[in-house]
This record gives structure tokens, C-alpha cells and sequence, in this order.
């Protein structure tokens, strides 16, 4: 078989993927339909608000644990997640008059550096890719007196770094919610967390919904500005690059202007190109184009689990 007849072949197996994403994007939607038209049926005797709110959050339920198994199986057949792959574009799932429109907006995550995985096993040694993007960090917030302190903040032992300080009320782990670094107050304004106007925060930097490496195809490029070999205004071209075809591996960073082997070797263990953690955005409509309940839910792709559950 020659190069083009390879080539060929490959361009069908990947379009055979694409159509059996797209094929259980349809069983998704009839699923969904299904299960949650079953259950109004079976509560048709719940009146008013209460009726209301429990369909909502059922149908939400539904919708993500169908997304997610679509998802797992769709990471067998792509090694990579870009916003320009059609199951992460918005969709519209309609179900009737009586149980309205229903808006989802599926988004990977594992976007920034993750506070959670900054370690080595030890849980106290700073992984090494990490070193000079953890100064980066500070730099920008132009704190650069909190690099030590917060890595004694969610390190594991009980000792202060040189020039740092270990406190009692130290967590000493990763954290659950970046909000947990409040509790570094005296320190730390609410403001130098979560930004302030148009001034950045820690929480635009850093994420805990992350395995432990970022994917360059949804990276804000103020973060892959942070990282060894995308901070000589390499980031920009990335950003460019993936607006047209999503990043698949190292050797696709190698082909941008300004880019070297070199690159590669430093966005080595600290890039991806897939992620772990997505958000799921639900928003149901009623009949009349009303806004109904909303939902913006976390999910681990890996174990299929919901790690975070927000409703308004």
C-alpha cells in the first residue's frame, strides 16, 4: 500500500470516528428524551414548584451521566479535546411544549496550573516542569513574596520553606476549592484570588480541576505564557494555530513559527492535549422562551463522576 492509499485509509477511519461521535450524539439526545419524558409521567401527581424543580434536576442528572459515557467513549478514538470538535459545540435538546427546550454546552477543562498536582509524590518537593512557572505566576501578580508561602500552604510536611513560614491552620494538601486559599487572609486579599476589575487573580491562572498537565487546545494564552518555551510570544501563535485545527501532539507545536525541538522538550510532562475534567452547562427553557432552572456541573471524564453540582 502506498502513501496515499495509507493516507486514504486514514482519513476514512477518522471520518468513521466523527460519524460514530455524531451517532451517539443522536442516541444522547433520544436518551435523554426517553428516560426524562418516563419520569414526568411517573410524577405527574407532584404539583407546581416542587414537580418543577425535581423534573429539572433529574433531567440534569440524565443529560450528564448520558454526556459523560459519550465522552469516555469518544476518548478511545481521540487522543485530543478542542472546542473545535462538534460535541463541544452549544446543542439544543427540545422535548415538547410541556417539558420545554433544553440549551447544553459541553467545555474541557484542565485549562490551568494545577494546584492540585503541583508536587511530587512526596507531596512537598515542586515538580520540576513547575519550577519556573510557578515564579512566572507570581511575577505577573506581581506578589512575589507569596511563591514560598503558598506552596508551604498546600504542601504536606509541617515545615517552612527558606524565607517562608509554616502556620497551625496550614491545610498542608491540595485544596477542594480555590476559595480555601482565603483562609491565607492576612496574606491574601479576595481580591488577589478572584481578580478585581482588570486586574487578574490566582483563580485565572490556577485550577483544581486538572490531572496534572494543561491542555494547550482550550489554555487561555495568559497561562501558556507561564510556560517554558510558549513564554517567548509563542503562546499567541498556539492560540492562533488551534482556531483553525485542533493540537494533537508536541510535533504539532514544533510546526509554529518560533518553535523548536527545544520546545517540545520543555513542554514535556507540563502540555497536553486531552483533558480529564469538563464543565457541562445546562439551561432549561420553558415553552415560552423562559429561563428556567440552570446547571453548571464538573465532571471527571476518567472515573465518570460528578465533582461539583451548581444550580440556580
Amino acid at each position: 500500500m502506498n502513501s496515499k492509499e495509507l493516507s486514504s485509509s486514514h482519513k476514512q477511519r477518522r471520518k468513521g470516528f466523527v460519524l460514530v461521535s455524531v451517532l451517539m450524539l443522536g442516541v444522547l439526545l433520544i436518551s435523554c428524551a426517553t428516560a426524562f419524558t418516563w419520569f414526568v409521567r411517573m410524577q405527574v401527581r407532584t404539583t407546581g414548584r416542587e414537580r418543577l424543580s425535581i423534573s429539572s434536576r433529574s433531567m440534569a442528572h440524565i443529560i450528564t451521566n448520558n454526556v459523560m459515557a459519550m465522552l469516555y467513549e469518544i476518548s478511545q478514538h481521540f487522543a485530543y479535546d478542542s472546542p473545535l470538535q462538534r460535541w463541544y459545540k452549544p446543542f439544543v435538546l427540545p422535548l415538547g411544549d410541556e417539558l420545554g427546550i433544553w440549551i447544553i454546552q459541553i467545555t474541557p477543562l484542565d485549562d490551568k496550573i494545577p494546584l492540585g498536582n503541583l508536587f511530587l509524590p512526596d507531596g512537598n518537593t515542586l515538580r520540576r516542569e513547575f519550577n519556573d512557572v510557578w515564579e512566572n505566576l507570581w511575577d505577573k501578580l506581581h506578589h512575589r513574596e507569596l511563591e514560598f508561602l503558598v506552596l508551604d500552604f498546600l504542601d504536606r510536611n509541617t515545615k517552612g520553606r527558606v524565607g517562608s513560614r509554616e502556620d497551625d491552620y496550614f491545610i498542608n494538601r491540595g485544596p477542594y476549592d480555590l476559595s480555601e486559599l482565603l483562609i491565607l487572609s492576612n496574606d491574601i486579599p479576595s481580591e488577589l484570588v478572584f481578580g478585581s476589575g482588570n486586574r487578574m487573580g490566582i483563580s485565572d491562572y490556577c485550577t483544581i480541576y486538572s490531572e496534572g498537565r494543561i491542555n494547550l487546545n482550550v489554555a487561555p494564552v495568559h497561562v501558556m505564557e507561564l510556560l517554558p518555551g510558549l513564554d517567548t510570544g509563542l503562546a499567541s501563535g498556539v492560540e492562533r494555530v488551534r482556531q483553525d485545527e485542533p493540537l494533537q501532539s508536541l510535533n504539532d507545536i514544533q510546526k509554529i513559527a518560533g518553535a523548536s525541538a527545544r520546545t517540545s522538550t520543555l513542554l514535556t510532562n507540563i502540555a497536553s492535549f486531552q483533558s480529564r475534567y469538563f464543565m457541562l452547562q445546562i439551561q432549561g427553557l420553558n415553552e415560552s422562551g423562559e429561563g428556567g432552572t440552570s446547571f453548571n456541573i464538573i465532571f471527571d471524564r476518567t472515573t465518570r463522576q460528578i465533582v461539583r453540582w451548581e444550580e440556580t
